[in-house]
């Protein structure tokens, strides 16, 4: 299939998803997600050999750095119809969000909130900040956006590690009657009715134990609970993983608890093992934003795809059938290009089921 066929059938789909998007908005999208999906890596000049319009590799550049210079609110707004799209058709139990924050060299950080899929996350908002952490400020503005899109009645899990631990993300959880299971350091208080207050790293545990407690309060300054605590120390680390969690801690909500590693896969996927986002030149926070955006579209679409190739056995056409150790997003974008390469059939779509 074309890449200008491919482009037409990417855009009259997103044309009817995204309700409140402009006929450029939509083009512009279509080529940039199309670009991204197919290009070695997300560098301008690379994308813009692919685009399947007329000009010059310089001219299509420019076009790319004015579609990465798009107004920043419409295009979030955009991008939150097709989260609604693919929460609509979401057929899981729950939803366990992941949030985490990733580093392009020291020049800049990227927040990030997905729903966990597949051992990755799908990207649902993200904000590009100064290289650094980041606060419970801004933490509970993205999860609040993304509490606006989830339809009501589905429950929700979030998972983080300790730079998110405030107290503040956790009553915002409570509010909105989410479960979470986020790690704390060892330096915090917490104490059980009626017993004095100690720090986590006076709790004893050895190497490769696993404990757990319940009914605890949080920091002196909150006295927030009862939560439930558990520790956890690898045998290939220097200290225990402490998490806080508002269900019982138990050997089940520890296995759950590994989900929250899955957006680590996801970063690589952007970074090393796919897009290359870490070695961009980009360095405007509009243009890294847009392309973030337009990796966003061109993962989903990816992971769709991976998803329809493992449902109709086609997995065998890209790995042996004893290994089956490809992500879908791995065999999306493998099948994507060697479809090009042999005219297969290329499905579009920005769904997944379990």
């Amino acid at each position: 299939m074309s890449n200008y066929r491919l482009y037409l059938r990417l855009s009259q789909h997103l044309r009817s998803i995204l309700y409140s998007a402009t006929w450029v908005q939509i083009n512009n999208l279509s080529l940039l997600s199309l670009g991204l999906a197919e290009a070695e890596d997300c560098h301008l000049a690379n994308i813009a050999v692919m685009l399947p319009i007329e000009g010059q590799r310089e001219n299509l550049i420019q076009r790319i750095r004015r579609i990465l210079k798009e107004t920043h609110l419409s295009r979030r707004q955009v991008y939150g119809e097709l989260v609604q799209h693919i929460f609509a058709h979401w057929n899981g139990h729950g939803i366990g969000l992941v949030m985490d924050r990733t580093d392009l060299e020291k020049r800049l950080s990227i927040l990030m909130v997905g729903a966990a899929y597949g051992k990755r996350v799908l990207p649902l908002v993200w904000k590009v900040l100064d290289y650094g952490g980041t606060g419970a400020q801004l933490q509970i503005e993205l999860l609040k956006q993304v509490a606006t899109w989830i339809p009501k009645g589905l429950p929700v899990t979030l998972f983080a590690d300790a730079e998110f631990r405030a107290v503040e993300v956790q009553k915002l959880c409570q509010y909105y009657q989410w479960h979470w299971q986020i790690g704390v350091k060892s330096d915090i208080y917490f104490h059980h009715s009626g017993q004095k207050w100690q720090q986590l790293k006076e709790w004893s545990i050895l190497p490769g134990e696993r404990a757990y407690r319940q009914n605890a309060y949080l920091t002196q300054k909150h006295e927030f609970g009862p939560v439930n605590l558990m520790a956890d120390w690898p045998t290939d680390e220097d200290n225990p993983r402490y998490v806080v969690i508002d269900r019982p801690a138990n050997r089940l909500s520890w296995r759950q608890g590994r989900k929250r590693q899955w957006i680590e896969n996801f970063f690589r996927d952007w970074k090393s093992y796919g897009f290359g986002l870490e070695d961009s030149a980009l360095d405007d926070y509009h243009r890294i934003d847009g392309l973030i955006l337009g990796m966003s579209l061109a993962d989903l679409w990816l992971i769709h795809l991976g998803q329809w190739i493992v449902a109709t056995g086609k997995r065998t056409l890209l790995e042996p059938d004893h290994k089956q150790d490809y992500s879908l997003f791995r065999l999306g974008r493998d099948y994507l290009r060697r479809a090009q390469a042999m005219d297969w059939e290329v499905p579009v779509g920005f769904t997944v089921t379990y």
